[in-house]
């Protein structure tokens, strides 16, 4: 059941909104005066503020409220070459989102940006995109993600940014992209006790009723350069379709779940000892526009991929097996200030065993409408995203308003429905009403 706001809930974030934009007003010539005493002739400086209010529709208590300050630092360091550095300080009044996380400060990105004759380096710490989708990911896996909000958070957001060495190199109308990655992180994901824990039996074994579990340190690679990431893309546009292909031979940023099973007098004994493994990636992404329409579409194939078993014979509780996954997207401008979208997403296990916790096939749909009024300063869209084996799914409708080239205010919600045992339906209980407000300057 979803609950509207209360009237306390819109006067407080009216109250929210008018406070802002009177600091917006005030705020760029304050900071723009500074900067020109301060900064370099060839420094830029920008910053992006956001504060955002969620409250559980269930219940109306406040999920999260907080406040995100994005510093972004430009310097020249010669006449091809500059230096990004972006931070990100964070926190929450409410700390329900994440309780152990209450605040955090992060260097976010900080690279070197040069050219080499007709060639583009980036050294340093960035984010690598992939891909072409919206809402999952096939490609998109060069930088790990953070689950704090699930996959509710922009990419731009979650994604965590890799020490990388990132070049790309015109060969003639091909560009070949190359990348070596000597970092160890992975996913971050939520904790017990926050929003959004994972306890899908499809992501999560469970255990059996009884059983005494003990949980090992997890085995991570710590050699820079012998544990480091590698791939590369080939990039190019013939006869209207920009193609590529990928490659990637990585660790898989989620650690294998291996267990031992020991059934003595004493009871069961269950070990779990997470570990990291390699894998390789093969893949490409294609796309043209055919008069108001657009088709697009990646496909990928993960070699190595370590699927939890609940059979109790399996030695190490896992089956290695082959992942084919693809999506294929169509976009269509026909109407006036209108993008109709959807997506067929399939996921395909070439190693299915009986007691694995995922499916041989899974089939997820997508849909998404945005609109816009108002000479394109008032944006609405709506998207669906739905898993037919499951039948779960998520809805997020969002109207958000330009107030001017400085300012832009949002509300939106999160509907989860479905069954408990699929990847949304796993957070039905976590439905919500967000609310926020952006500036940059």
């Amino acid at each position: 059941m979803i609950f509207l706001p209360s009237a306390r809930y819109v006067a407080a974030c009216e109250v929210l909104a008018r406070n802002i934009l009177a600091l917006a007003a005030l705020v760029p010539p304050i900071v723009s005066a500074d900067m020109n005493n301060s900064l370099l002739d060839n420094s830029t400086l920008s910053t992006r503020i956001e504060s955002e209010w969620a409250v559980f529709t269930k219940d109306t208590r406040t999920q999260k409220l907080q406040l995100m300050i994005e510093p972004e630092l430009e310097m020249k360091a010669g006449e091809d070459s500059s230096i990004t550095t972006i931070a990100r300080l964070r926190t929450d009044a409410k700390n329900n989102l994440s309780p152990s996380d209450h605040s955090q400060a992060e260097l976010r990105e900080f690279y070197l940006d040069t050219s080499i004759k007709d060639s583009i380096v980036m050294l340093g710490k960035q984010q690598v995109v992939w891909g072409k989708s919206d809402g999952l990911k096939v490609l998109d896996i060069v930088n790990p993600q953070d689950f704090r909000e699930f996959i509710l958070d922009d990419f731009d957001q979650s994604r965590i940014p890799l020490w990388t060495v990132n070049a790309e190199i015109p060969i003639n109308n091909v560009t070949l992209q190359l990348l070596l990655i000597p970092d160890q992180s992975y996913h971050e994901f939520a904790t017990p006790g926050s929003s959004y824990p994972f306890t899908s039996p499809i992501i999560i074994p469970p255990t059996p009723a009884g059983a005494n579990v003990l949980v090992k340190p997890t085995i991570t690679p710590d050699k820079i350069l012998q544990d480091a990431d590698a791939g590369f893309r080939l990039s190019t546009f013939t006869h209207g379709w920009d193609l590529t292909f990928n490659y990637l031979y990585h660790y898989d940023d989620t650690p294998v779940i291996f267990r031992t099973i020991n059934n003595t007098t004493a009871g069961l004994n269950i070990s779990i000892t997470p570990q990291y493994k390699r894998t390789h990636l093969i893949g490409g992404t294609f796309s043209n526009t055919f008069g108001d329409l657009t088709l697009r579409g990646e496909v990928g194939y993960l070699s190595d991929r370590y699927i939890p078993t609940n059979n109790p014979l399996d030695n190490d509780g896992v089956v290695n097996t082959g992942e084919f996954k693809y999506v294929i997207g169509f976009d269509w401008y026909g109407l006036s200030n209108t993008l109709l979208s959807t997506q067929l997403f399939q996921t395909y296990l070439n190693n299915h065993e009986a007691g694995m916790i995922q499916e041989k096939l899974n089939t997820k749909l997508t849909f998404l409408i945005k609109q816009e009024y108002m000479n394109e300063t008032l944006h609405a869209e709506i998207l669906f995203l739905h898993d037919l084996d499951y039948e779960d799914g998520m809805l997020r409708p969002k109207l958000s308003y330009e107030y001017n080239d400085k300012v832009n205010i949002y509300a939106g919600a999160d509907i989860f429905y479905g069954s408990k045992d699929g990847l949304f339906g796993q957070f039905k209980e976590t439905d919500r009403i967000v609310s926020g407000i952006i500036i940059g300057f």
